[in-house]
């Protein structure tokens, strides 16, 4: 084997993981949780992807990504700027 297919295998792997640990983490209805773990298990590269381009942000992140720009509004308003 390749050092290549070694590293693609250990990347699916990788992000086949998050995904089931993001999918628990969040605590789902059980019906739901179910599905995404058989979705990601039994299509782990495909069904991963839309695992991560379905899933809704929590209020907490909601809230983080909220704070952060509006740090990045505020250090960009009091830069001094110098033609």
């Amino acid at each position: 084997m390749s050092l290549f297919w070694i590293l693609v295998f250990c990347l699916v792997a990788l992000v086949w993981v998050l995904s089931i640990v993001d999918i628990v983490r969040r605590r789902y209805p059980s019906q739901k949780t179910a599905a995404w773990i058989l979705l990601v298990v039994i299509l782990p590269i495909v069904g991963s992807i839309i695992y991560w381009f379905a899933r809704e942000s929590t209020n907490e992140e909601a809230a983080l990504q909220h704070m952060a720009e509006a740090d990045r509004r505020r250090s960009a308003g009091s830069r001094d700027y110098r033609p």
